[in-house]
Order: C-alpha cells, then sequence, then structure tokens
C-alpha cells in the first residue's frame, strides 16, 4: 500500500501544476470562453480543461478510486467505490474571469466514513494549502493553525452569497444584519475553498455559505479540521459531505456562538 505521504506529494505537484496552466489561461482570456450554467454562475474553457488535466492524473495516482467533479467531464462514483476523488479544478470562477483575487485548484480523496487528503493552490499568492488526516495542516510546507479569538466582537467573518438568491436572499440579509457592528468585520471573496483555508491559517475566524456543492468544501475542510478547526452544517452536523447546502467553518472556539447566529429565520 503507497504511504498517504508519498500521495499528497504527487497531489500538491499537480495542483501546482494546474494553477500554473490557469495562470497562462488568464492572460489574453476574455468572455467569449464563457457560459452561463445558471444564473450569475458561470464555467469557462479553462474550468473543463483543467479537470481534464486533473482527472487524468488522478488516474494515474490511484486507478481504484472514483471521482465527483464540477464539470462532469468524467464519469461522476460516489457510491460504488471505498475511495473517492472530490475536485474542483476552478473554484473562484466568476473571479477569474473578472481577473480578481482569489481562485483556486481543489483536490481531495475521501472514503465513505471521512476525508483522508485535501490539497488547495490559491493561484494568484501561490499558496498552497494541504493536509493528510491525522497530519496537521501546512501552507507552503509550513505548520498552520487557526486564530485563538474567542470573542466574536473582534472576529474577522466571510459570509458567501449564493447563486439561488431567491432561496437564500432573506437569510444572508438577516445573518449580515445580525453581525454587522457585531463583529471586526465582514467579507466575501468569491471562492469557497480559499475562505476555508483562510480559517485554517489564523487569517479569518468565520466562514459562513449556503447552497454549494461538496467540491467547493471538501479539500478545505480537510485542511481546516487539521488545523485545529471546526467544519459543519447549520445544525453542527455532518450533512454538507453529501449535500454541500451548508456550511460553518470556524477555529472551533466560536463555533457554538455562530451555530446561534446561524439559525435566524429564512
Amino acid at each position: 500500500m503507497r504511504l498517504w505521504k508519498d500521495i499528497l506529494e504527487e497531489v500538491k505537484a499537480l495542483a501546482v501544476e494546474a494553477g500554473e496552466f490557469i495562470a497562462e489561461q488568464r492572460e489574453g482570456f476574455d468572455w467569449s470562453r464563457v457560459e452561463a450554467k445558471q444564473s450569475h454562475d458561470y464555467v469557462s474553457d479553462v474550468d473543463r480543461r483543467c479537470e481534464q488535466m486533473v482527472v487524468s492524473r488522478l488516474k494515474e495516482i490511484l486507478p481504484e478510486a472514483g471521482f465527483i467533479t464540477e464539470e462532469k467531464t468524467v464519469e461522476q462514483r460516489n457510491g460504488d467505490v471505498e475511495l473517492l476523488w472530490v475536485v474542483d479544478p476552478l473554484d473562484g470562477t466568476t473571479n477569474f474571469i473578472h481577473d480578481l483575487a482569489p481562485y483556486c485548484v481543489c483536490i481531495a480523496l475521501r472514503n465513505k466514513e471521512t476525508l483522508l487528503l485535501g490539497v488547495v493552490y490559491e493561484v494568484t499568492r501561490k499558496e498552497l494549502y494541504s493536509a493528510v488526516k491525522g497530519g496537521g495542516a501546512y501552507l507552503n510546507g509550513k505548520p498552520i493553525h487557526v486564530s485563538a479569538q474567542t470573542d466574536l466582537d473582534q472576529a474577522l467573518v466571510m459570509i458567501g452569497y449564493p447563486y439561488n438568491a431567491d432561496g437564500w436572499r432573506q437569510f444572508c440579509l438577516n445573518l449580515t444584519g445580525r453581525l454587522y457592528g457585531h463583529c471586526a468585520s465582514i467579507r466575501s471573496n468569491g471562492s469557497a475553498e480559499a475562505e476555508l483555508c483562510y480559517v485554517a491559517a489564523g487569517k479569518i475566524d468565520v466562514y459562513v455559505e449556503s447552497f454549494i456543492q461538496p467540491w467547493d468544501v471538501s479539500a478545505g475542510a480537510c485542511i481546516l479540521m487539521e488545523a485545529g478547526g471546526r467544519v459543519t452544517d447549520y445544525s453542527g452536523g455532518d450533512e454538507l459531505w453529501p449535500s454541500g447546502r451548508q456550511v460553518l467553518a470556524t477555529n472551533g472556539a466560536l463555533h457554538e456562538r455562530m451555530l446561534g447566529e446561524v439559525k435566524v429565520e429564512r
């Protein structure tokens, strides 16, 4: 059996290679290469080409593993295999299209019970986040840990605003209203995986988002948990793994307080 640390090194190298491809494609990029999957939710040829590259290489690393991928360029197998790659080739597509940071290559590996490893490469800052279950979390090879913040009034919070505005508008307005003026500040950066990694590295203290998918959270969640943080759905459970519809990520110390805050009326 190959060691997880060896597999991790291969995945890290792949994520950086894919990120370099994305950076090259950003030069001279224009809207002719973009299409809408749904209202305000976009995909580019770069997303699909990058996913094909990543999937092809992951098949070589672990031929027995199945896939869940955002752009579905490979058969989606998530019920009949023991190991499963969860891939978002370009998290933050809207940012990429507009030439704004951040955007990321995101690769996670899980079995039927838990996340085993996660790699997120933030392209614009060349930040490589990584973790193996039980092995701690790292940024560019150096250990990272969540913040020690215990006071929500001093916490930096990121809120993601879903594409499904009709379903989540009131929730977002309520949550923003409850937190605005009662935390250090509120931000939104357009990449769920980057936000999870920022909590892991202690750059921010809380991240909340609704109506997202497992490929939006799996790699970053693995990294965050290995950095000492906590990731749940809005009830404090783990329904985000099959559904990805709700994610509350914190440094752990603020989690119970934030569970109360996300239970606002929708």
